[in-house]
């Protein structure tokens, strides 16, 4: 971190000045949205090597990148907003400016800072007058700040330090556990890590339940039906307790899809990304707090997609090539592009030091949410190992093994 903060001085002590041409960054740019975890430690390096030649405003953008897949929020924020502060509006044409600004707002949600979101309105307002989809923007951010500024900032309150939960499964195979939401009796939650958005609750439910609804609402794709497009919208709930711990004021979204799950709704990675530390198994799920201390060295990344969605990317090799995937819990298969996977009979994949067959039989739905990727690791990888323990503020994970296993062997079915 103190290294991070050392570029950060040093990379915005010149002024930023646009090029159009700069292949070889550029082309880290479309690497890094697309989340190709083997390559963020080198692009970082090389941004901030002054013989690169790399124009600052694309090295702010890399470094914005990388500080959002390791989750450190607050660093990614600082240079946003340096970005929109110092680069004028020739320097900074409009799509950096909304991409910013959009990064910024999705991260604010988060956290029910609705006083940035009624600055970054007026931001808007005085420097982007002339484009009127960004000023509806404007005038959508300054209604939703007005009708959130009365809602408190999350919060987090722990009346234990480990909670250990013993999960089930439902009649799909999803791994449940039961929560509270705004004090009423405790109800069915999906854990999926494969979530990238916040907590997502059936709007029946939410209406039982008196979930304050804001003016905000975005489109997503089922992941049974590919072709069923539904809207969420925003909302807050007053608590969410699970069992020893209680988040207030907590976002959520209120879909209207049609629910065909035995639960309620379900709990994402952006909010286990607030609890700090998790360890899963095949039959339980546990949070400890403080952070126990880490045992290895491993890194995963946290980011996807443009809006502030958070994942659990974890690093693999795949026939002996360096790639990464999402760990989903929702799924109890290895999905994979058809494009990867349907000329091949397999591949020997290995994560943790365990060594795998993944039988080539199971594919997404023709969209995978980042390019180097090579799809979703379900529960599979949980009965693979003892447990996973994953610390979210370092993005850091520990692969606990079985005493009995030196290879593992799964085939899809």
């Amino acid at each position: 971190m103190r290294f991070l903060w050392l570029c950060f001085f040093c990379i915005v002590c010149g002024q930023i000045h646009a090029q159009d041409q700069n292949d070889w960054l550029q082309a880290q740019l479309n690497a890094s949205a697309d989340l190709r975890h083997v390559d963020y430690e080198e692009m970082y390096v090389k941004a901030l090597q002054k013989d690169m030649g790399i124009d600052p405003l694309i090295k702010c953008l890399v470094i914005i990148d990388y500080c959002r897949a390791y989750g450190m929020d607050s660093l990614a924020i600082k240079m946003a907003d340096f970005v929109l502060e110092k680069a004028n509006n020739q320097q900074l044409e409009k799509g950096i400016a909304a991409y910013l600004l959009d990064l910024k707002y999705r991260l604010a949600l988060l956290q029910n800072r609705y006083d940035e979101i009624e600055q970054m309105a007026c931001y808007l307002d005085r420097r982007w007058q002339e484009d009127y989809k960004l000023m509806e923007r404007a005038s959508h951010w300054h209604r939703l700040a007005k009708e959130g500024k009365e809602i408190r900032p999350v919060s987090i309150l722990r009346s234990k330090n480990t909670v250990s939960l013993a999960f089930e499964k439902d009649s799909a195979g999803h791994i449940c556990f039961d929560a509270n939401v705004n004090q009423v009796k405790n109800r069915r939650f999906i854990l999926d890590t494969g979530m990238m958005s916040s907590t997502i609750l059936f709007r029946k439910y939410a209406r039982q339940i008196a979930v304050r609804l804001l003016p905000d609402s975005i489109k997503a794709i089922s992941a049974t039906y590919p072709d069923v497009v539904y809207s969420m919208q925003l909302g807050v709930v007053d608590s969410l307790r699970i069992d020893g711990i209680k988040l207030c004021n907590l976002p959520v979204w209120v879909s209207d899809e049609t629910n065909e799950y035995d639960c309620v709704g379900f709990i994402g990675t952006p909010d286990l990304f607030r609890l700090g530390y998790m360890e899963l198994s095949c039959d339980s799920i546990v949070f400890r707090y403080p952070l126990p201390e880490q045992k290895a060295e491993a890194n995963f990344t946290m980011n996807a997609g443009k809006r502030g969605e958070r994942c659990i990317c974890l690093p693999c090799t795949l026939d002996g090539h360096d790639s990464s995937f999402v760990l989903d819990t929702g799924s109890n298969s290895f999905l994979l592009p058809r494009q990867y996977a349907e000329h091949k009979k397999g591949f020997f994949a290995e994560v943790g030091g365990v060594r795998m067959w993944l039988e080539a039989g199971m594919y997404a739905h023709g969209f995978i949410p980042f390019s180097d990727s090579r799809g979703f690791w379900g529960q599979p990888l949980l009965w693979s190992f003892e447990r996973l323990c994953i610390n979210f503020r370092d993005a850091h994970v520990d692969y606990i093994k079985k005493k009995d296993v030196k290879f593992t062997e799964y085939l899809n079915k």
